[in-house]
Order: C-alpha cells, then structure tokens, then sequence
C-alpha cells in the first residue's frame, strides 16, 4: 500500500487549496492572537473547538462509566489572569479510566481524517464547501490535543502504575514468548 491510498480520488484544483491553506494559516493566527484579546473575541474564535474536545472528554466518560457530574462551557477566569473555557468534571475517575477520558480529544484526529476522505462524496465540490472543509479539519486537528489539565488527569500515579505494569508485561511476553 502506498502513501496515495490514504488521499482523497477526487481532483480539487490548486488554486482551492491555496485558498484553504490561506485560510488556515489565517485562522491559526487568530486563534494565537485571540489568547490576548477580550474574552468574547476568545469565545467567538475557540468555543466550537472547545466544545468538540469536551465533548470527547464526556461521551468517553460516559462510555467508560465515570460518572459525568458537570459539563460547562462557560468562559471561568483563573487566578493567573487566563480562561479556563470549557470543563467537564467526573464523580468515579479510576486508574482504569483517567486514562482514555483525559486522551479522549485525540479521537478528534480520526474524525478529521475522515471527513478529509468523504467530505466530497456528501457535498458538491465548490470553493466555499472546500474552504469549509479546510475549516473543519482545522478545528477537529487543532482541538485534539490534550491540554495540560488533561495531561496532569492522565498521569496520576495509579494510572502509571496500572499502565506502566500492562506495557511492562506486554513487553516481556513478546521478548520471552514469541522470541
């Protein structure tokens, strides 16, 4: 199999995607300069991403039985002068589960590489649903990133345990078994 096997069959022309990286770049840039700006700027340009990689957090949740106690989506202010945007707050994180619930935005890159694959088959191929495409796709990638809160969920001393001993195991039995 070759790398041309994971692109889209159909022909967008080159002048479309100059457009789409344009666009791309542009909205990188306003999502970087958005941290700085007034609050509802922030909202404006972040929360569809925000609730996308919320919304990862509590189907995972619920999915794995963690039991969501609280969903919000309403900008909070830190003690450092930063937002907090989004949050979902769990009753039962176990060392089972901190795991893929706090990893769960980077089911977003499947998601985007999907709609990458099958965006034309379900919408004409135009200039606007090209940029929308682009649009989407940026919003799926740049959101999937775990953030630091998400990180520090993750890496609890229980679930390093528990995940640590399953590679550990996984480890030995494919050096001492299947040698």
């Amino acid at each position: 199999m070759t790398w041309e096997a994971f692109l889209p069959t159909y022909e967008i022309p080159l002048w479309w995607h100059a457009c789409g990286m344009l666009l791309v770049i542009a909205m990188f840039l306003l999502n970087r300069s958005a941290r700085s700006a007034h609050i509802l700027v922030v909202c404006l340009t972040r929360l569809p991403g925000v609730f996308l990689h919320e919304l990862a957090h509590l189907l995972t949740g619920l999915l794995l039985r963690a039991e969501p106690a609280g969903f919000s989506l309403i900008p909070q202010r830190r003690g450092d002068n930063s937002w907090t945007l989004g949050s979902v707050v769990f009753r039962r994180v176990t060392a089972l589960n901190a795991v893929p619930i706090a990893f769960a935005p980077l089911g977003l890159l499947p998601l985007a590489y999907y709609l990458y694959r099958c965006w034309f088959d379900w919408l004409p191929m135009t200039l606007p649903n090209t940029l929308l495409l682009y649009t989407v796709v940026f919003l799926l990638v740049c959101n999937s990133l775990p953030s630091g809160q998400d990180v520090r969920v993750a890496c609890n001393w229980k679930s390093l345990l528990l995940y640590g001993s399953v590679c550990g195991a996984a480890w030995y039995i494919r050096l001492h078994c299947f040698a």
